[in-house]
């Protein structure tokens, strides 16, 4: 970091990393008591991560974050083609990948990719079926066990995210990830990573039994309908145990516990949708009565996402530290109800969105505006999408026109007046903002930045490279520059060119 010239505390972003965002990812990213000089010694790519990571989450420190961000891209680019890594170079590209927008989706495979190298995968069998290990070998195979379900969580919260599909299968470790939890070496930060593995598992099955298609109808026959309510009864459990077995953390209080209860809204939200799957917006009142509850559940869980997420106290004070996929599935959210609102009482929905809705949306953005981050925060792009799809939302309800109308293509989401992919600063318009907050002045650097993720126009670029799981939101919410230009008539969530994947954890 030699290039920060000003006087600055590398230890206070590490301390900030240690007692607040390395909870988010269940302490597994770096040790609480390793020192600083032990961090930058053991790997660059780690130590940089860190202060990236948290150059975004402080305000006024958008300068040190533009500087990490040069030098962190150099030194994947380099780090890429090494032939040896280590375990603290993939702790590194994790973090990034969990917080930074235009980076994540790279960086996930690519520090999957490492880990594999290297032999995670085989880190469980070592440390639970071979015998005479002393417990210093043991040891260590757990802590690259843990780092395999930490990446395992990563590869799966992307594929929801990006909407494409995981690269991690589920080996030996993700079957008996008890094995693991149950062990006398557990920890409560091992608790809460097997609790979203736990979750990814039964979320899978689900996939595999309804497909990923986008345009894939679900059907309402009863041996469907008895399969979508056992997959729904599983993740009931499965929020049951979990939500009584996480203890409270030192650092971010009772969010353990709390973020189980959200992650059930999500999958509410996810198995639901899939009744509307495919179908035309236009014909709604077509849906058929045995699909209309998992319709109207879903309703009900997207209310539900944004109500808690604004009145529960420790998860709104989580806001900012929260990893990515946490913030896509907010949007998930406020995004599905804007979309659906004035159709759904053509299926008996009796929620009038004008007094229930709107102010939940309204308050979402206030929210957002109100978080104390750097000025490159996705809260704050979330919020200038809201604000932007709540006009549109307005102008439907008052001109009668379709929703699908209203949203922008997905071509005048990534381009400017002149017709150029805006790849840098984003400061050639004033629509293309990061936010009240973001002062163009403070990044020099000509990166690449994720425009779905950061413009103004975030939440409505519908006909995008992928949507959100295969319910066929259709918005890439983080990935940088991806698009897809085809207008798709008719359909009731347009959709992308490739199978989406994956749960909402």
């Amino acid at each position: 970091m030699s290039n920060v010239s000003s006087p600055f505390n590398y230890a206070d972003f590490v301390l900030r990393f240690k007692r607040s965002l390395s909870r988010y990812l269940f302490n597994t990213a770096i040790p609480e008591d390793i020192p600083l000089a032990n961090i930058r010694e053991s790997s660059s790519v780690l130590f940089t991560a860190i202060m990236l990571v948290s150059a975004l989450h402080v305000p006024g420190k958008e300068a040190i974050h533009a500087i990490c961000h040069k030098q962190f891209l150099e030194l994947v680019s380099t780090a890429m083609f090494d032939r040896f890594h280590t375990l603290d170079d993939i702790r590194g590209l994790c973090i990034a990948a969990f917080w930074q927008p235009d980076l994540s989706w790279k960086l996930s495979g690519l520090c999957i990719r490492m880990a594999t190298e290297l032999n995670l995968h085989h880190a469980f069998y070592k440390a639970f079926y071979t015998p005479g290990l002393t417990e210093g070998e043991r040891a260590g195979y757990m802590e690259k066990a843990r780092v395999w379900y930490l990446l395992y969580v990563l590869d799966h919260h992307f594929s929801i995210a990006y909407g494409r599909p995981p690269v991690t299968a589920e080996l030996l470790p993700i079957r008996e990830y008890n094995v693991f939890v149950n062990s006398p070496s557990t920890t409560p930060s091992d608790r809460r990573l097997i609790s979203q593995v736990s979750l990814f598992v039964i979320l899978s099955k689900a996939y595999e039994v309804f497909g990923l298609e986008p345009d894939r109808v679900m059907g309402s026959d009863d041996a469907t309908l008895l399969t979508h309510m056992r997959f729904t009864e599983e993740t009931r459990s499965w929020r049951d145990h979990w939500r009584d077995a996480l203890s409270r953390d030192k650092y971010v209080g009772d969010y353990p516990a709390k973020g189980v209860i959200l992650h059930h809204g999500f999958t509410e939200l996810v198995l639901n949708s899939l009744a509307l799957r495919g179908r035309p917006l236009e014909r709604l009142e077509d849906l058929p009565n045995n699909l209309r509850p998992l319709a109207s559940r879903a309703i009900d869980a997207a209310h539900f996402i944004l109500q808690y997420t604004m009145e529960e106290l420790s998860y709104r004070e989580s806001l900012v530290g929260i990893p990515l996929y946490l913030h896509s599935m907010i949007a998930f959210a406020a995004v599905f109800l804007m979309k659906i609102a004035h159709k759904w009482h053509t299926i008996g929905v009796s929620i009038d969105p004008e007094a229930q809705t709107k102010p939940l949306i309204e308050g979402m953005i206030r929210t957002l505006r109100g978080c104390r981050a750097g000025a490159n925060h996705m809260v704050y792009s979330m919020a200038s999408g809201f604000e932007r799809l709540l006009k549109q939302w307005g102008k439907s309800a008052t001109n009668g026109t379709s929703q699908r109308s209203l949203l922008p293509r997905p071509d005048a989401l990534h381009r400017t007046d002149s017709g150029t992919i805006l790849t840098s600063s984003m400061h050639s318009s004033p629509e293309y903002t990061l936010g009240q907050n973001y002062d163009p002045t403070l990044s020099s650097e000509s990166y690449e930045v994720p425009l779905t993720a950061m413009s103004g126009y975030s939440y409505g670029g519908w006909g995008q490279d992928d949507m959100l799981w295969s319910v066929g939101m259709g918005y890439d919410l983080l990935a940088p520059n991806g698009y897809d230009s085809t207008d798709y008539p008719g359909s009731y969530f347009p959709v992308g060119r490739h199978d989406s994947m994956h749960q909402p954890s």
